[in-house]
């Protein structure tokens, strides 16, 4: 074990890739369940199995759960897109627009009331789909025949006129923006996916690919793709898809149909992607409390700023390490600790009064597809081991 500093750890991105796993947010019907985020698959199912938990649903809006649902006009209407640098969530069921907090990073917010959904292309058509463009601070929205860019903020106010791509296609029900290429993926009711400029124009031969079922939503996992960097040979993370789409039921490789089973009802209507981290379960509390001390990060992992990595619930005063190596074992060994597979260095930093700790993680500039692991750990002399460990949080760098 050798001591280190940031600078290492930046280093160590460049060095040290991996494929992100899944993180996917459906957005349910109302008077259901709200957002809910899929992990499909991640470090902590090797095999690829589907898994549900933990399931992270987000506060329900007042002004949308109350009350009746809007009834639906078409099948798949209304979306929903994540600006990772904002770090809301901003959804629609095809007539309105609003907006939450991100349900893994908690932020102040003063919730505003939702808006009427925009005509774009076709008058009475619902919106059926949303995309962040967190680096432009734009959400796309489209309709049945096309899309348009709004601000990413409330009111969401049109930022450029109505695009009605010229190529064939049956009737949109989705939309997603990708980062890597500046370029927008649509999906259809037919269960076709459509690649595209943001002035509409095809990117070859359309459509790209075709998936027997009723597509409801697309989304772009920004840690693949133009420009990302390839996993290293120790990664227990499993290549998530490039561009995913949902038929309500099932979350499917919108490039090659592979799918895995979402476990929800089939009422999802709505898809987006946040490059969060993945846990590693099993750390370890200090003794006198009982309590499990907790790792987290303040936002995605996105390349355009420093990530704020946090430890809570510790043992007040002292000093705590921050760990950190290229992967994670599937399993820990004693207290913890043997969850990083290669151990490349730590950083210490003060936990005060309150039993917190935090670093930032300088991944700005970091490739997309960068991979590291991150573990806390601080001393107890009443802990068997002499030491007490978080839960490992593997985390992939995304675009915005």
């Amino acid at each position: 074990m050798k001591t280190s500093n940031l600078a290492l750890l930046l280093a160590l991105l460049v060095m040290s890739a991996s494929v992100s796993a899944q993180v996917a947010y459906v957005l349910r019907m109302p008077g259901t369940v709200g957002t809910e985020s899929y992990h499909l698959p991640s470090a902590q199912y090797p095999t690829g199995a589907n898994s549900t938990a933990p399931h992270v649903p987000t506060l329900a809006l007042p002004h949308f759960f109350s009350g009746a649902a809007t009834p639906s006009i078409l099948s798949g209407q209304g979306g929903h897109a994540i600006d990772q640098q904002t770090r809301r969530v901003i959804s629609s069921d095809g007539l309105r627009i609003w907006e939450e907090p991100h349900p893994r990073y908690p932020v102040p917010f003063v919730p505003n009331p939702p808006v009427a959904a925009p005509v774009i292309t076709t008058a009475g058509s619902p919106v059926m789909g949303l995309a962040a463009d967190s680096t432009h601070g734009v959400v796309w929205m489209c309709d049945v025949n096309g899309f348009q860019p709004f601000t990413s903020g409330w009111p969401h106010t049109a930022v450029g006129g109505p695009v009605t791509p010229g190529f064939a296609h049956s009737q949109f029900t989705g939309i997603a923006y990708e980062t890597a290429t500046g370029t927008l993926w649509l999906s259809d009711i037919q269960g076709c996916i459509y690649h595209c400029t943001v002035t509409g124009a095809a990117i070859g031969v359309q459509p790209v690919n075709c998936i027997a079922g009723n597509l409801k939503g697309i989304a772009v996992n920004s840690t693949k793709g133009a420009g990302a960097i390839a996993p290293p040979g120790c990664s227990t993370q499993i290549g998530g898809f490039r561009v995913l789409t949902t038929d309500g039921a099932r979350l499917f490789d919108a490039l090659t149909g592979v799918n895995y089973a979402l476990g929800v009802a089939g009422d999802a209507y709505g898809l987006a992607y946040s490059s969060d981290g993945q846990f590693s379960f099993g750390g370890s509390a200090w003794v006198g409390s009982g309590m499990l001390p907790a790792i987290r990060t303040r936002g995605p992992a996105i390349n355009s700023a420093a990530l704020p990595c946090r430890l809570d619930g510790a043992l007040p005063g002292g000093s705590a390490f921050l760990l950190y190596g290229s992967c994670p074992l599937p399993v820990p060994a004693a207290c913890g600790l043997g969850f990083l597979r290669v151990f490349d260095g730590f950083v210490p930093a003060a936990i005060n009064t309150f039993g917190s700790a935090q670093l930032n993680i300088p991944i700005g500039g970091a490739p997309a597809g960068a991979q590291f692991t991150l573990q806390w750990a601080f001393s107890d002399p009443l802990q068997p081991c002499g030491w007490v460990f978080t839960d490992a949080l593997t985390m992939t760098v995304g675009l915005p």
